[in-house]
């Protein structure tokens, strides 16, 4: 899973920056090039080499850019929020990858040089359609709105104008183009930022609710700052619109800080406040100091024993999880404090501002949302700190030295279950994070826990530094090698001018993930048709550049027609068979394996020369007449995809998750990746299916937080041809090939009840056209009446009780029960099943109603 990182930094009106770090994956720098050049007008800078004749290269790429915008007052106005904001939109917007983290910071003596940093993952057909936005608040008494949106999606900023005017008394004001979309001056007294009445977490969190009461929007990153010389305070809130599967549920933040303090923000959901108070005074020994209500939300803060940020973090993380909550950002910040600002009351563009008495506070920003855990379990977390270290001070002065600071460490915080398979998983990340760290790194155990000493970190000047670099790095190990999700990454400057770096990391363990094939021979593509004849593009494609002949691959949004076509394939394919090969959802309700309906979200038909080519030779090649009855046809007969099929070709699905489907549609599938996800029955090829059902089976999130519950599954046009047919399993393709017959079907729904599967073992015989991103609908009275019908097969995962009808599975905490007693090695076990008592006897496999007497014949599970 590529990840890439972008910072910008601006030091005065008109001198700014741009680096970029991270993995070189889908021509992601050449098109970045492209685009800060003409957009931005940057000039390309020498980041250096490994050889000795140049300086040492803290990044892959950086530019000088002159568009840095900064406003010569006090109220902190820059165009930051709105370069952001194009960033985004031209990665995510045009190019598809995922926004994962925004966070930023000021440097200098009084704060005057600003830096950003993005990290983006790998793409996501989501991100062609789903629009971000930017708010910032600033203490000043001033709000930015920064988000470009088309027409559908622009009712977010009529609620966020409402909530303005009504609750910030804040009036718009205009000529604030070159900095947002809108600029809003807040009434008299609505911000204080000072001591027990600081009002801004109180204000942020409010902000929050009443952006996702707009129908599907959620926040993606949060961080805090101060400016100015520390007598004002910011906020900056980044939001999509995702439809997240918590919708609505309100956010509560927490905020922990090195003065003393703790403040809970929120909504009082789930009596969370009590508990929260009782928690922290328990573990933290702290106190309530004071408490206050501005309508429905409470802020209760709290003075405590400071104790380490970083290790009170996972403890919070581990309440909040315990309590069935997840956290959704996170950040953390050195906030400058000042007590008396010199010049108060003149004219700010005049007097150049002193700030006498500071101090510097580190805070813990993280905001929780309810529903996303299960109640009473720790999903295991790895908080990751990497501190920098400290400069000499005659380095700092010269820009041109590279200087290894001393001091440096990397830190680990492990929060995990105290056993089972959490606990091991756990166990085995910090064995090879701590190979990572002293192989790779040259790190040194120190005495502390899980920490070590090192020498990767460096400088130039006061705020040029390879943190970023090493913070890549060391997200590609955790992602890609250990397979852990990237949640967090959080900047925090300390010092007098900001000059001491730390990195904050968090990275989630989701479960298994699948590879996501890299389309890093998309430009193969290119070379392919200067070389080939062009074949004529279908006459349902609408992509100017792809049909003018200047692309030869686009992906575009499925208009309405489409839409209704692909969800009626979908749902005439659909049947609700259970087989081993489905793997249980967190999101399905006790009792239920498998979803009632695949209900469509979005989807995204690809164009591509080269594979639309590819698939038509092999067909006007090898297709004999032969015509084999593929269940798609049904789902297709009187929509807009009928008729769009040659001869021996048919629609098959293929299950998989957006990131992997997003780089199958630029390459196509690859064989070396065949049988990689989920085995091979009949042997190596591209597994696919003629009921959407069983790709579901396949099927997955991104993890990570990155539209979670929007699963992907593609609809391929194939040519299926005269096909190799069999009920049993085993490697059939030599033969297939000796026979020159031109697929495989394994119908194991002949043999067992179940599907039919198709196996290509030639990559042009399969060209993935769409792209369905879908949700899982597990409430039965939420899809068509004819989709409510109980399931047949088993998953193998569940004690079942036979009767006349059929095997039904014992209920999920039941089962629960029965499969811990078999472990245990009991002989039987009684259960409450619905209020009615049974003795299971696992020896006899024979279940008994206790009141009745009546007994049933158990099936253990096959894992059995």
């Amino acid at each position: 899973v590529p990840f890439i990182l972008i910072e910008l930094t601006g030091e005065a009106d008109g001198e700014g920056g741009v680096e970029i770090a991270g993995k070189d994956e889908y021509g992601v720098y050449a098109a970045l090039d492209i685009w800060l050049m003409e957009n931005w007008k940057c000039e390309p800078l020498d980041v250096g080499d490994l050889t000795e004749d140049t300086k040492i290269p803290f990044c892959k790429a950086a530019y000088r850019w002159p568009g840095y915008c900064l406003r010569a007052s006090e109220d902190g106005l820059n165009n930051f929020g709105l370069r952001t904001m194009q960033i985004i939109d031209f990665m995510c917007g045009q190019l598809s990858w995922t926004l994962a983290i925004v966070n930023g910071g000021s440097l200098g003596k009084h704060g005057e040089v600003r830096e950003q940093q993005l990290i983006f993952k790998s793409p996501h057909p989501m991100n062609l359609v789903a629009p971000h936005m930017m708010i910032e608040l600033r203490s000043a008494g001033y709000i930015e709105v920064s988000a470009d949106l088309e027409d559908a999606d622009r009712d977010v900023l009529e609620f966020v104008d409402e909530f303005m005017s009504g609750h910030f008394k804040a009036e718009k004001l205009d000529g604030y183009e070159d900095f947002c979309t809108n600029y809003y001056k807040v009434g008299e007294g609505v911000f204080n930022v000072s001591g027990e009445a600081n009002n801004l977490g109180m204000l942020t969190t409010q902000l929050c609710d009443r952006v996702v009461d707009c129908k599907g929007w959620s926040l993606v990153a949060c961080n805090a700052g101060s400016y100015a010389g520390g007598q004002h305070r910011e906020a900056q809130l980044v939001f999509r619109r995702d439809y997240h599967p918590l919708g609505d549920e309100e956010y509560l933040m927490v905020q922990l800080a090195s003065d003393g303090c703790i403040e809970v923000v929120g909504k009082d959901q789930r009596n969370i406040f009590r508990k929260i108070t009782n928690w922290l005074q328990k573990y933290f020994g702290a106190e309530v100091s004071n408490s206050f209500q501005d309508g429905d939300t409470t802020c209760t803060r709290l003075v405590w024993k400071v104790q380490d940020i970083m290790t009170s973090s996972a403890a919070l993380t581990s309440f909040f999880e315990m309590q069935g909550w997840e956290m959704q950002v996170c950040s953390r910040q050195m906030i400058t404090e000042a007590k008396a600002p010199a010049g108060a009351g003149e004219d700010a563009d005049e007097v150049e501002l002193e700030f006498p008495e500071t101090r510097q506070v580190e805070e813990q920003l993280l905001m929780f949302r309810p529903g996303a855990s299960e109640v009473g379990t720790i999903e295991p977390h790895l908080f990751i700190e990497f501190y920098a270290g400290e400069g000499d001070e005659r380095f700092y002065e010269d820009e041109d030295t590279t200087q290894v600071l001393a001091n440096q460490r990397i830190r680990v915080k492990t929060l995990s279950p105290r056993n089972g398979e959490g606990k091991e998983r756990m166990n085995a990340a910090m064995e090879k994070i701590d190979d990572f760290i002293v192989n790779c790194l040259g790190g040194e155990k120190a005495q502390a826990a899980n920490t070590w000493n090192c020498n990767v970190f460096m400088c130039r000047g006061r705020f040029e530094n390879n943190l970023g670099q090493w913070t890549m790095r060391f997200c590609d190990f955790m992602v890609d090698r250990l397979g852990w999700s990237f949640m967090v990454c959080s900047l925090c400057n300390m010092g007098d001018v900001g000059q001491l770096r730390s990195q904050q990391l968090v990275f989630r363990w989701d479960g298994d993930k699948r590879d996501v094939p890299l389309s890093t021979n998309v430009l193969a593509n290119q070379a392919f048709c200067a070389n080939e004849e062009r074949a004529e593009c279908p006459d349902w494609w609408k992509s100017v550049k792809v049909m003018s002949g200047a692309r030869t691959h686009d992906i575009l949004r499925c208009d309405a027609d489409e839409k209704d076509a692909l969800q009626k394939l979908l749902d005439v394919t659909f049947k609700r068979t259970l087989t081993r090969d489905r793997v249980p959802d967190d999101d399905a309700p006790d009792g239920e394996e498998m979803p009632y309906r695949m209900e469509l979200v979005d989807a995204f038909r690809s164009e591509h020369v080269v594979l639309n080519k590819r698939l038509g030779d092999i067909t006007a090649e090898r297709w004999k007449g032969d015509e084999f009855d593929v269940k798609t046809k049904a789902g297709v007969d009187g929509t807009c995809l009928d008729g769009r099929l040659c001869g021996g070709q048919g629609y098959v699905f293929h299950g998989t998750n957006p990131s992997s489907a997003m780089s199958i549609l630029k390459i196509g599938f690859d064989l070396n990746y065949a049988g990689s996800a989920t085995g091979s029955m009949f042997g190596a090829g591209v597994y696919t299916a003629e009921c959407s059902s069983k790709s579901d089976e396949y099927a997955r999130d991104d993890g990570g937080n990155t539209y979670p519950g929007l699963l992907a599954v593609l609809v391929c046009r194939s040519f299926i041809g005269k096909p190799w047919v069999s009920q049993r399993p085993g490697d059939f393709v030599l033969e297939a090939k000796r026979r020159s017959l031109d697929s495989i079907v394994g119908d194991r729904e002949a043999k067992v009840g179940t599907y039919r599967e198709f196996v290509f073992f030639e990559e042009g015989s399969i060209y993935p056209e769409y792209s369905i991103i879908y949700r899982r609908k597990w409430d039965r009275d939420q899809v068509p009446p004819e989709m409510v019908v109980p399931t047949s097969g088993t998953t193998g995962r569940y004690w079942q009780m036979q009767a006349a009808g059929g095997g039904k599975n014992v209920p999920a905490e039941g089962n629960k029960l029965l499969i811990q007693a078999m472990k245990d090695s009991d002989i039987e076990v009684n259960i409450n099943l619905g209020g009615t008592e049974y003795n299971f006897n696992i020896t006899e496999k024979l279940g008994t109603n206790v009141n009745t007497g009546n007994s049933v014949p158990l099936r253990a599970p096959m894992q059995f």
